[in-house]
């Protein structure tokens, strides 16, 4: 039987962020908070924002794309409910940053999007959230302020991670990278990292030392959740369907591919030569997956 942990582990540190890009976003978001808050303290009537850093930067769970891109998420959060409407203020924080790229910035529906060219997108989602325990909104385009915390949902999923990992190992978070670097070499639109991240945070199974066995049994479990339907609701405010943006038939064709990667994973593992075993599971990750 084989045992890939030592290869997975390999992959992990081949997919994730070097310490060039950690530092480059640093500072890129250091430039993004400069510009944003010069910005504010000029806007009469407008209190000038703070910052959280958010998504999968924040849980430790980000990997790169296949062309080595990767996307960030800052939140920009005012003190106080603005006067401004939602559309209006995501303008201006549009405004700020327009600059800070020569291919400037996209006006989308939750945030505003700093695309750096070979690097990385920068997310800006608009909040407001009075008292640091206050409830967090969210600013949507053409719509109204609605509740989201995007600290509850890290909070949610540390939560349940600390009660299934052994030892607190990060298992749960590297099971989470390997999920979603398959699902990035997909050529069909997939769920949302938050999506695959809920899933794998309520199926995680912990296996000691052997991370191939963790993922299979983790696969297993969200594959078996669509024996109905492929659903997906967040855990946290405001509780909204994550797999709003997706049709049937896409639902369908990631049923289909999480399928054959469960099927895969089962031979791997059942293998008794090791090269055999990475060949059934290279062709899901990709070429950094190897001996």
């Amino acid at each position: 039987m084989a045992n890939l942990h030592s290869q997975f582990k390999k992959f992990e540190e081949r997919i994730s962020l070097t310490a060039t890009q950690r530092d480059l976003i640093v500072k890129r978001h250091s430039a993004l908070r400069t510009v944003i808050i010069n910005y504010f303290k000029q806007k009469n009537g407008v209190s000038v924002p703070d910052f959280f850093i958010q998504g999968s930067y924040k849980m430790n769970t980000m990997v790169q794309k296949k062309d080595g891109s990767f996307d960030v998420d800052l939140g920009v959060f005012f003190p106080q409910k603005p006067t401004l409407t939602p559309t209006t203020m995501q303008s201006n924080v549009l405004e700020a940053v327009r600059n800070q790229t020569t291919n400037g910035a996209q006006h989308l529906r939750k945030c505003i999007r700093v695309n750096y060219v070979g690097e990385f997108n920068a997310d800006l989602p608009v909040y407001y959230q009075v008292g640091t325990n206050g409830q967090a909104y969210i600013a949507v385009k053409n719509g109204d302020w609605i509740k989201d915390d995007p600290e509850k949902f890290v909070n949610w999923v540390n939560g349940i991670r600390k009660t299934k990992e052994v030892g607190n190992d990060g298992q749960h978070l590297r099971v989470i990278k390997y999920l979603k670097r398959w699902a990035n070499l997909l050529p069909f639109k997939t769920p949302s990292g938050v999506a695959l991240t809920v899933w794998i945070t309520n199926n995680f199974s912990a296996s000691r030392d052997r991370d191939d066995d963790a993922l299979l049994k983790t696969i297993n479990g969200i594959y078996s959740g669509f024996w109905w339907s492929v659903s997906c609701q967040c855990p946290v405010e405001p509780f909204d369907d994550l797999l709003s943006n997706l049709d049937s038939s896409q639902k369908d064709k990631f049923k289909e591919a999480l399928g054959k990667l469960k099927d895969d994973a089962a031979k791997a593992l059942s293998a008794t030569d090791t090269n055999l075993a990475v060949s059934y599971l290279a062709k899901h990750f990709g070429d950094k997956f190897k001996v």
